[in-house]
Formats: structure tokens, C-alpha cells, sequence
């Protein structure tokens, strides 16, 4: 009875339901990712071709997401990863190119979120900006040459543990903003995708940064696609973009507070490309 009342206490920020399932098929998903890419594969087409056929709520831009993030996304990944070894050492420059475009355009595209009258809204903006030039300076430093692939995996190795660590507090400060609803299914993002980053790094035994760009790739599609598909057959309640219970308990002293936040997440970001050596 008491643990029934502690989880309910988190309902009115976390899908309890949703996450519960979204936990297990992450840990389906890793498995797989290490044992059996194609098979992931085929799970990651599947589900795609479902969301497109039978999702008829979603409006054309929320489609075209989903679709960048599942076949487009992780589906291209995965074709390339289960290729032949001598394709993916002929096509690995051109894979390079699609996965730093993908990187750099999906931080920077951030940058134009509604700010939704906020403070932290405003200030997102300038972090999303020190963040981006942060990575970039990373990316340019080794030539551009960002991807090496392991064991079934690609390593992405143009980010440090400080980027890691400063973009999951920005991404978890930016996914309060009204625009993202209530945000009850993302809540747990950043905590998915940084264990599923050392789990990874666990079983390579390589740094734990070099797979935070194949976690995310695992992680954001997963929670997508699994959304999708629940609301297509409304297996769990939709969280809509006007059920803001989250922003709309955050008054204008939270709403500060996490501005502060975001403001020295920018600064340590511009701090650290300043010191980086030319």
C-alpha cells in the first residue's frame, strides 16, 4: 500500500506504465545491439512500417520525426553497422559525414525551441549555442574523423564526459518547457541514455564517452517509436502538448533557478573551449 502510494506521489511527472515498458525494451534493445544488429533491424523496419500505416493522429511534422529517428536514424546505423567488413571500411568517410551531420544538426537545430514565455526558455538558447560550439571545436580538433566502428557498434569519440554531463542537464532543464507537454514519457531520458552510455562501455571495455553517440542512438528512437506505437493503439494515454503538468507547477522562482543553471552550464561550455589549445 505504501509503495503503491510512493509511485503514484511520481505520477504527475513520470509515465509509470510507459517507462516500465520502455525499460524493458531497452534492455531488449541493448542485447540485441551487441548480439544481433539485424535482428534489430527487422524490429526497427517493422515498427516503422506500423507507425506509418496505422498512426493517423500524427500531424506530418511528428511523422517526418519519427521517421528521421527509426529507419532513417537508427535503421541507417544498423544497415551499416551488420555491412561487410570491406563495405564498411570503403564507405566508412561517407558514414562519418551522415553521423556528424546527424550530431551537429540535431544539437543545433534546438537552438529555434519554443521558449514558451520562459526564462529558461531564453536562456536554453545560449546553452544549446556553447554546446554546439563546444562539439564542433571537438569534431574539428580530430579532422572531422569522429566514427570508428567496434564489435557491432559505432564509437563517436568527438565528446568528453564534461559535454556528456552538461548536455543531459541542459536536455533535462529544456525538455520542462511547455512545448514538450507534460513530458512524462521523456522524463527519464538522460538517466537511459547515460546507463545504456556505461553499459556499453562496460562490455567493449572502451571510455565511457565513446559511446554516448550510439546510446543516444539507441535510446531517443526507442522512446519514440515505443510512444508511437502506444498511442496508435492506445495502449497507454497520451500525454498532449497541453497537459503541462510539469511547466505549469514550475513558478517563476523555479523558473529562475533553472536559468541560473542553464546560464553556467553555457559558461563552463565557453570556458572550456576557450582553454582548449588552437
Amino acid at each position: 500500500m505504501a509503495f503503491s502510494l510512493q509511485l503514484s506521489s511520481f505520477e504527475p511527472y513520470i509515465d509509470i506504465p510507459f517507462n516500465v515498458w520502455l525499460t524493458i525494451i531497452l534492455i531488449l534493445t541493448y542485447g540485441c545491439a551487441l548480439r544481433n544488429p539485424g535482428l534489430l533491424l527487422l524490429v526497427v523496419l517493422g515498427v516503422s512500417a506500423t507507425i506509418f500505416v496505422f498512426n493517423t493522429t500524427a500531424t506530418l511534422g511528428e511523422m517526418t520525426k519519427i521517421m528521421c529517428l527509426l529507419p532513417f536514424g537508427l535503421g541507417s546505423v544498423l544497415t551499416f553497422l551488420i555491412a561487410d567488413r570491406s563495405l564498411q571500411t570503403r564507405y566508412l568517410p561517407a558514414f562519418t559525414t551522415y553521423v556528424n551531420f546527424a550530431v551537429y544538426a540535431n544539437i543545433g537545430m534546438m537552438v529555434g525551441t519554443p521558449t514558451g514565455g520562459t526564462l529558461r526558455g531564453m536562456c536554453s538558447k545560449i546553452t544549446c549555442v556553447a554546446l554546439f560550439i563546444w562539439i564542433v571545436q571537438k569534431g574539428r580538433r580530430v579532422g572531422w574523423k569522429t566514427v570508428i566502428v567496434h564489435d557491432n557498434l559505432f564509437v563517436f569519440t568527438a565528446v568528453n564526459k564534461s559535454w556528456i554531463f552538461a548536455h543531459a542537464c541542459y536536455r533535462f532543464i529544456l525538455l520542462t518547457l511547455p512545448c514538450f507537454g507534460s513530458g512524462r514519457r521523456y522524463r527519464l531520458l538522460e538517466l537511459y541514455t547515460l546507463t545504456l552510455t556505461l553499459a556499453l562501455s562496460s562490455t567493449s571495455k572502451l571510455p565511457f564517452e565513446y559511446f554516448f553517440g550510439m546510446a543516444d542512438t539507441l535510446v531517443v528512437p526507442a522512446i519514440a517509436g515505443w510512444s508511437a506505437i502506444a498511442t496508435t493503439f492506445n495502449l497507454i494515454p497520451r500525454d498532449t502538448v497541453n497537459d503541462n503538468g510539469l511547466s505549469s507547477r514550475i513558478g517563476t522562482g523555479v523558473d529562475a533557478i533553472l536559468s541560473v543553471v542553464l546560464l553556467a552550464i553555457a559558461a563552463f561550455a565557453f570556458f572550456k573551449v576557450a582553454r582548449t589549445p588552437r
